[in-house]
């Protein structure tokens, strides 16, 4: 971390912000006048002296930002008006409003946190071609020490290095592509965590690159076990690994002896001490690389993510004193109703009319609660309007309570941290409910629920069988339960999953209940596993329509050939 001076940021922030607004002004005058060149060019000296400034002050997250803003900034041409033209405008437009909204974070929690501007350096960044900075970019460490990694057992293999890396890289994929779409995120870590379990136990602890493997394996346990973001950031970390994957893949044996790159063992170390854990193997990362415990987990970056890209603390507080003011006034209102021997509101169409404008704000800020109680209340009182009598003490008791609620929704608003993300998520989830609500759709979705549990069933009579020096007695069934499963896919039409099952239940048979196992059964036995982990994929891919991603089962026919059942043979 670098060291601190929020007293010099304090004696320039006034001066800071004034610029950062004259300079976002200037920029709106270009936009609206392109051939206004000295706006421009006003503009970009005023991110000049911002740069200067948040450099002499030594605030380098913010420093960089500037400086990749700079050098944006003096890329645009005027009279250019071309869809790019426009993306970075509304990039740099952007920019403007986080940085001023990160040194007012700064000031308010007193700790610089650089992370933060990543996403945004790297909005410049992809704008002028150049390649996205890593998550861990301001991050230091020093990774000349040797991690110890446990020991696995040695794995044989009897097929050549190349043609197994092949189908884990291929198992790795279909995870990443789920990743990368953010589809059965929980199940596509699953995917690509297996891969990794593989490689380790093919490699052995001893290899260089072992370590990669490792340390990709703990991080993407750690990712849904701390519930940690899927950013883009992570995306493209993913996509990197991938690439050694195909290294190994092509070069063999050779590759295995290879250091792993230090970009990505830095930026997997760095997550697993960012998640926030304390489990044994992010414990011996921090000690191995002498990693303080950080003062925040990503939990608690992705809430200020958030604020940051939010409304500012300001507009916040001022909104929320707007909506106080008026709701003051409507209870002062319905306090001169009931005082009067009438009961009557005066005016009770502005009344109504100031109530409508507060529902509507509180929607628009993602209170639609409250925001919905109110035009209930709406309701009730225009009819009051109609009635030759006043309402009586009991419903404007009711308003008055009402109006009291809300009063204290707005005064929390402050400290809620609004997300228009949140509030698309929750839509488009009810949204899937009512597309998923038909009786047919339900009978569908309890088959796969069945299917669900049967190879849930099938994966701990597999481990109970390995644990038990593969005594049968566990598996006994598991033919009959994948048999069960299958005919859940001919319900469902899925007719290529069925005859994949149906190979799963020919291995059992053959290999497994055999009186006289192969000596390699237990490396059998682990390609097995990846057949079925491949089918339960498939099955956790079936959407609220209710729609299976058949790529999938690839992975399974691959695992089953690898063991000697194919499809096509079959055939």
């Amino acid at each position: 971390m670098d060291a601190l001076n929020f007293q010099s940021l304090n004696m320039v922030r006034e001066e800071l912000v004034a610029t950062i607004e004259n300079s976002a002004r200037l920029l709106e005058e270009f936009v609206g006048q392109q051939d206004n060149a000295k706006a421009l060019q006003q503009c970009i000296d005023g991110i000049k002296q911002i740069q200067g400034i948040l450099q002499l002050i030594q605030f380098r997250g913010a420093a960089m930002l500037s400086e990749e803003l700079f050098a944006v900034a003096n890329e645009i041409a005027p009279g250019n008006n071309d869809h790019k033209f426009e993306r970075t405008m509304e990039v740099v437009s952007n920019t403007f409003f986080v940085l001023s909204r990160y040194l007012e974070y700064v000031q308010q929690t007193e700790r610089k946190v650089p992370v933060l501007l990543v996403p945004q350096i790297n909005e410049l960044r992809k704008l002028r071609g150049e390649p996205a900075i890593s998550e861990s970019h301001f991050f230091q460490i020093n990774l000349s020490n040797d991690l110890k990694l446990p020991a696995v057992e040695p794995f044989k293999i009897d097929k050549p290095l190349p043609e197994v890396v092949k189908r884990l890289r291929h198992m790795y994929q279909v995870g990443l592509l789920g990743l990368i779409r953010e589809r059965q995120i929980r199940s596509s870590l699953a995917m690509m965590r297996r891969a990794m379990i593989r490689l380790h136990r093919i490699t052995g602890s001893d290899q260089p690159i072992a370590m990669l493997w490792w340390l990709a394996e703990q991080t993407l346990d750690l990712i849904p076990r701390e519930s940690m973001a899927i950013v883009e950031s992570r995306k493209l970390l993913f996509g990197r690994i991938d690439r050694v994957l195909r290294m190994v893949e092509e070069k063999g044996e050779s590759a295995l002896k290879a250091e792993p790159p230090k970009g990505l063992v830095k930026e997997l170390v760095y997550l697993m001490s960012l998640s926030g854990s304390q489990r044994e193997s992010v414990i011996l990362v921090r000690d191995t690389f002498g990693i303080s415990i950080f003062p925040y987990s990503d939990k608690d970056l992705a809430q200020e993510r958030d604020a940051l890209n939010g409304p500012s603390a300001h507009t916040v507080s001022s909104l929320s004193r707007v909506l106080q003011m008026e709701l003051a006034n409507t209870k002062k209102v319905l306090e001169n109703a009931a005082q009067s021997s009438s009961q009557q509101i005066d005016d009770i169409d502005g009344f109504v009319s100031t109530l409508g404008k507060v529902a509507e704000i509180l929607a628009i800020v993602g209170l639609v609660a409250p925001s919905n109680t109110l035009k209930e209340e709406i309701t009730r009182i225009s009819a009051w309007k109609d009635r030759s009598e006043g309402p009586d003490s009991d419903e404007l008791g009711e308003v008055a309570n009402t109006l009291l609620y809300l009063e204290s929704t707005v005064q929390s608003l402050e400290t809620i941290k609004l997300s228009d993300e949140k509030l698309e998520k929750a839509n488009t989830i009810a949204q899937k409910e009512v597309i998923a609500s038909s009786e047919l759709a339900q009978a569908k979705r309890i088959v796969i629920e069945e299917c669900e549990a049967g190879i849930s069933l099938t994966k701990r009579a597999l481990t109970s069988f390995s644990d038990s020096n593969f005594d049968t007695g566990h598996i006994r069934n598991i033919a009959k339960t994948l048999n069960t499963v299958r005919g859940g896919m001919l319900i469902m039409s899925n007719h290529r999953a069925a005859d994949i099952l149906d190979l799963c239940i020919s291995f059992v048979e053959e290999v497994l209940m055999d009186t006289d196992p192969p000596a390699a059964l237990k490396e059998l036995l682990e390609t097995f596993a990846d057949a079925i982990i491949s089918i339960e994929y498939y099955l956790d891919s079936a959407t609220s329509t209710l729609h299976m991603d058949d790529s999938v089962l690839q992975v399974a026919e691959e695992s089953m050939e690898a063991l000697g059942y194919s499809l096509k043979a079959e055939e």
